[in-house]
């Protein structure tokens, strides 16, 4: 595969049909960003690939270049809202904190992700093509996310809710818990929804909102709460850290 760098210094002399709108970025870097915005704001089905390179400035055959079709684009730039949290969440899994401030800190994580991808790129996760087998590997990595959230939940949950939820030994009361990772997940998600209805809102006042909510659900409240919140803060800086110095 040819690396980012080779890709750029081989688009200095290739024609271009206008002017890019993102000269900061590499020629893929400016094709996912007219993309996402071109997806969320006139629909996925009603872009082509030629307004996509209209968009950024080249001719539609260098667009292929660098991505063979327009689903190579979507599944880019759906696995770039997925990755990043999937690789948060293996390593708070290993963080030295109790499991509701280690879920604390990977739902301002992965809230804080959808809230800053570029466009809200999240408000793609509805398209009915994401069922297509081309999108496996995004179902495969969001799923892998789920999973890690479902272990976390199971292991925060307070001891009030807990007995409304029963053993998790029979089917009935395993189908209770999964709803609950359902409502935590959905609630993370909501990020998106909020995002596309409220532009310009505070990011930290919502994602913490959307972590204390979680937390809530739960039946975490009032200190406890507070307490899980520093924690979760704290593993959450340290995880900033630590992907800092990897760059």
């Amino acid at each position: 595969m040819v690396d980012v760098e080779t890709r750029r210094v081989r688009d200095r002399g290739r024609p271009r049909s206008g002017t890019t709108l993102r000269p900061d970025l590499s020629a893929p870097e400016q094709i996912l960003d007219a993309a996402a915005q071109l997806f969320v704001e006139g629909g996925y089905s009603a872009t082509s690939t030629r307004a996509i390179a209209d968009q950024v400035g080249i001719r539609q055959a260098s667009l292929y270049y660098h991505f063979p079709s327009k689903e190579h684009i979507l599944e880019a730039l759906l696995m770039r809202t997925v990755s990043p949290s999937i690789g948060a969440a293996r390593s708070l899994q290993q963080a030295d904190a109790d499991s509701p401030a280690r879920l604390w800190a990977l739902i301002a994580y992965d809230a804080t992700q959808l809230f800053q991808a570029p466009h809200n790129v999240g408000t793609l996760y509805l398209l009915p093509e994401i069922r297509n087998e081309r999108f496996e590997p995004f179902r495969r990595e969001r799923k892998a996310l789920r999973d890690i959230y479902a272990a976390l939940i199971a292991a925060s949950i307070a001891t009030s809710v807990r007995v409304d939820l029963g053993p998790t030994r029979g089917s009935a009361e395993q189908s209770s818990l999964d709803y609950l990772v359902d409502v935590v997940f959905g609630m993370v998600e909501s990020a998106i929804a909020i995002r596309a209805d409220r532009a310009g809102d505070d990011a930290n006042t919502l994602v913490t909102t959307i972590a204390q909510s979680c937390l809530r659900v739960l039946g975490h409240t009032d200190d406890p709460l507070r307490t899980i919140s520093a924690d979760g803060r704290r593993i959450l800086a340290e995880l900033t850290v630590a992907q800092d110095a990897a760059r």
